[in-house]
């Protein structure tokens, strides 16, 4: 599981097939990957290699059809039965800031 992160969109439910086409397409991932619809809209994204999980967490932010999406590390204590994240990592733009301060 330690390949493995938590995805879910803020504004509505994404079914499997479209999920799996727009982030295969948006992430473009060197190895394959297994995507696990949880509960609640929840997904577990299952890599195969690091390269992808750091891209997964790290170039985002990720927005599908016009919502957000949560990208955050699985843990032990990830609980599906709520139905928002406990914490979300956000991507914050400052205009005039240049790209290598991000």
């Amino acid at each position: 599981m330690e390949l493995t992160v938590v995805v879910k969109s803020f504004g509505h439910n994404i079914g499997y097939g479209a999920l799996f086409n727009r982030i295969t397409s948006l992430w473009k991932p060197v190895q394959s990957f297994c995507l696990i619809d949880v509960a609640n809209g929840y997904y577990l994204v299952r890599f195969q290699s690091w390269v992808d999980y750091d891209a997964a967490l790290t170039q985002g932010p990720w927005i599908v059809f016009g919502h957000y999406l949560t990208v955050q590390p699985w843990t032990v204590d990830f609980n599906p039965s709520r139905p928002f994240p406990c914490c979300v990592l956000a991507w914050i733009y400052f205009l005039g800031l240049s790209r290598f301060l991000y």
